[in-house]
């Protein structure tokens, strides 16, 4: 194991970095500079070196507008109108999954001009701020058919792209939020902007340059029209600051791959967490956590005043139940109860108690990736990318460690400590080799796989019954011949929406942008049980005919069942029913009729605020008591209730 290290640190002093390894970098990760801060988990302050990302992603879509722009693009829409529904596209999907991110729309390239520093042919269609329905609304007007661009805003040959980017520094500079990444997505068509002014080609370069020395990353998002070439090596390479071996994926010649691209890039890759992974005694290099899979919820509501609708804050506050005293986190201690005692701890022990080690993780050793069954995860694994902020010189040290993991089918089995104050687990991390698509653009990052593994205190042994009938050589042939059919060709989980957050988001952003009815979308997690009948038919009767006896119908079966249940449910149902109407005549419903609350009770109660703790049913029996007619609402019982006790205090 040294001796693999060993070979590896020699391959990190070389300084040798390859391109796919630009992933954490170009996706917005947080890195302590000017975007993050640093915040120490441990209180002791012992060594930590991880710390949470704090602030928010700031993106400016920087679309060019020169006339070469407003030629037409994949259908009957121009290079501009793509990119302003691909930007669209994107306030649409952050206004539900990050809408406190910032985002601004900047123009160069046109004959108008609006921002502060009078820059001319730059225009700010939008400054950085959160997505909102306003925003949404001026997009979808400038997309509206018979809009003209070049009346409202115009076409312009005549640019600097070097005052482009002056203006997106000045938007960075004047944003009040903190924010944790700041990047500028470069949109055009063109490969060599200023090819007659090499003077204005240095000073967007210097520009450019200046802006990556203050902590802002740019993206290039390259488009062409069908049969048309983009080279990004003659001139935006050096203006992104992109490696010399960098790969660049084809231009994008339809919508689709350039809105694929724009998702890609406009998201934050923000790491849950940077820690040092220790490889052997004296070699540590630093890894960001990233988690690539997390369920989707729909956002929680906030309480607002009825009055004001002015959020509503909440604030906790704990009291001694014995003397009812307002009590502080100093007056307060924990306890376990363990055999009756109740073992109380000072929250200086409890701390010390949960601290196993510092954060980070620690090499074990290797083992085939065979032994690592699907029953083993215990949680949603973690992604790991290699993090030079933390150690330089991890790339080239963690690409050979995945080198070599995946040519040998091999896991390493780690000790994972996340923050401190976790508890230590065993990961085992699974190498994950880069893959892209036929136009050369990432698909799969290069990577590994933290997969939780389980301690023996979690493994759960199942009897099962050794007796079970096992099937006949007819059934599993009718049996396979059906499950052969309906395998999947061509599945993949991101072809599938949740179509609950669908219908809900859908339904929120109608009554956000006015709109008359939520757009439609369709479900597909509703199978076509027509197609499939057509398809499938005879392979799920020959299946049914083996398995079930002779005249079995499913149908019928269910609908026996249901009745069956039906019937048994009656008598509960009438019981209930009975003991609902509270008459007070014995019968069915006597044994369960609310408990008599006389008048005086009743009274008292009312005087003490308590009346409306009582049953609609009891209500009823205290207004007839008061030789009143019920009515049938609880709030207008409690007003009969009141206007009774009020008229004979």
């Amino acid at each position: 194991r040294k001796q693999v290290f060993k070979m590896a640190a020699a391959t990190a002093s070389s300084g040798s970095f390859g391109s796919a390894w630009e992933w954490g970098r170009s996706g917005g990760d947080d890195d302590d500079g000017e975007g993050g801060e640093r915040e120490e988990a441990d209180d002791e302050g012992e060594g930590d070196k991880t710390w949470l990302p704090s602030g928010k992603d700031c993106v400016i879509f920087l679309i060019d507008c020169t006339p070469a722009m407003n030629a037409l693009f994949d259908g009957d829409q121009t290079f501009i109108m793509r990119c302003l529904k691909a930007a669209h596209n994107t306030l649409l999907e952050k206004i539900i999954g990050s809408d406190k991110d910032l985002v601004g729309i900047v123009f160069y390239g046109t004959e108008q001009k609006k921002n502060p520093g009078d820059f001319n042919n730059v225009y700010i269609l939008q400054e950085l701020g959160m997505p909102d329905a306003k925003r949404i609304k001026e997009l979808e007007t400038i997309l509206e058919a018979g809009f003209d661009f070049g009346t409202t805003y115009g076409h312009s040959a005549a640019y600097s792209l070097s005052d482009a980017l002056w203006a997106c520094s000045n938007m960075f500079a004047n944003a009040r939020e903190k924010t944790a990444t700041k990047r500028v997505m470069i949109f055009t068509n063109n490969d060599y902007p200023h090819a007659d002014t090499p003077a204005a080609q240095r000073q967007a370069l210097t520009k450019a340059g200046d802006l990556r020395d203050v902590g802002i990353d740019m993206d290039l998002l390259h488009m062409s029209a069908p049969g048309a070439r983009f080279d990004p090596r003659r001139f935006f390479a050096a203006l992104i600051g992109a490696q010399e071996e960098t790969e660049y994926p084809e231009s994008a010649a339809g919508f689709e791959t350039l809105l694929a691209r724009v998702r890609t890039k406009a998201y934050k890759k923000r790491s849950l967490m940077k820690i040092p992974f220790t490889l052997c005694e004296g070699m540590e290099i630093g890894v960001s956590v990233y988690s690539l899979v997390a369920e989707a919820k729909k956002g929680a509501y906030q309480w607002l005043d009825k009055s004001t609708n002015a959020e509503v804050a909440t604030k906790t506050r704990y009291y001694c139940a014995a003397t009812d005293q307002l009590l502080l986190p100093a007056n307060m201690k924990s306890y376990i109860e363990y055999g009756g005692e109740k073992v109380v701890f000072e929250k200086e022990e409890v701390t010390q108690i949960k601290k196993f080690d510092n954060p980070g993780l620690v090499l074990m050793g290797f083992k085939p990736q065979a032994r690592l069954k699907r029953h083993f995860n215990v949680k949603n694994s973690l992604f790991l990318y290699p993090d030079e902020t933390v150690v330089t010189g991890s790339t080239a040290v963690f690409a050979t460690l995945l080198d070599r993991l995946a040519a040998r089918d091999l896991v390493a089995v780690c000790r994972l400590i996340p923050r401190a104050g976790s508890e230590p687990r065993f990961v085992a991390l699974l190498p994950q080799k880069e893959q892209v698509d036929a136009t050369g653009a990432q698909i799969t990052p290069p990577g590994l796989h933290a997969i939780f593994l389980p301690y023996a205190d979690d493994m759960r042994k199942i009897a099962c019954d050794r007796g079970m009938p096992r099937a006949n050589e007819e059934q599993r042939e009718k049996v396979g011949k059906l499950v052969s059919k309906l395998t999947f060709a061509d599945f993949s989980l991101d072809q599938f929406e949740n179509p609950s957050l669908q219908k809900h988001y859908r339904n929120l952003e109608a009554l956000a942008l006015d709109r008359d009815a939520p757009e439609d979308f369709e479900d597909f997690t509703v199978p076509n049980i027509e197609e499939m009948t057509r398809q499938f038919g005879k392979y799920t009767a020959a299946a049914r005919d083996a398995l079930f006896p002779p005249g079995y119908d499913p149908a019928a079966a269910g609908s026996k069942k249901k009745k069956a249940a039906t019937t048994a449910r009656k008598p509960a149902a009438k019981r209930t029913k009975a003991a609902a109407a509270g008459d007070g005549d014995g019968g069915e419903g006597e044994a369960d009729a609310p408990p008599a609350v006389t008048l005086e009770a009743a009274k008292t109660m009312w005087t003490q605020d308590k009346l409306p703790k009582l049953t609609v049913p009891v209500l009823k029996e205290l207004v007839k008591a008061a030789k009143l007619k019920p009515k049938t609402r609880k709030p207008e019982l409690l007003e009969q209730l009141e206007g009774y006790f009020t008229a004979t205090s």
